[in-house]
């Protein structure tokens, strides 16, 4: 079972993404609804914790985004593109080096899973 875990590397990153943006809605509750409240419009720019709930925001739909690309190739080539495992461990590795208590270790297995991933 374990050697067709990278099938579901798609789903895995669909998840985080999900993850991503629910503890973004919860922590950042009070800035996303402050930006709501100004009218969305230039609402973002007043404040640099509005940026980063904003961005917290944004990144974990990027990770949606990223996911279901990677879920739709996965099922058109049988296997994941390996420059993705690559870029996911390279990206995971150095934010765990400067940021150690955050998320980015989620993204270290899924990179795992996809680089030993049996290629036809």
């Amino acid at each position: 079972m374990l050697e067709k875990v990278w099938k579901y590397s798609g789903i895995f990153l669909i998840v985080t993404g999900i993850i991503h943006s629910i503890v973004g809605i919860v922590i950042g509750k009070d800035y996303l609804i402050d930006i709501i409240k100004d009218g969305l419009l230039n609402a973002v720019e007043v404040d640099n914790l509005r940026h980063i709930a904003f961005w917290f925001l944004l990144c974990g739909i990027f990770i949606i985004i990223l996911g279901h690309t990677l879920h739709y190739y996965i099922k058109k080539e049988q296997k994941p593109p390996l420059f993705l495992g690559y870029y996911l461990l390279v990206m995971a590795v150095i934010s765990c080096i400067l940021m150690p208590a955050s998320g980015f270790w989620l993204f270290i297995p899924q990179a795992f899973i996809i680089l030993f991933a049996k290629r036809k």
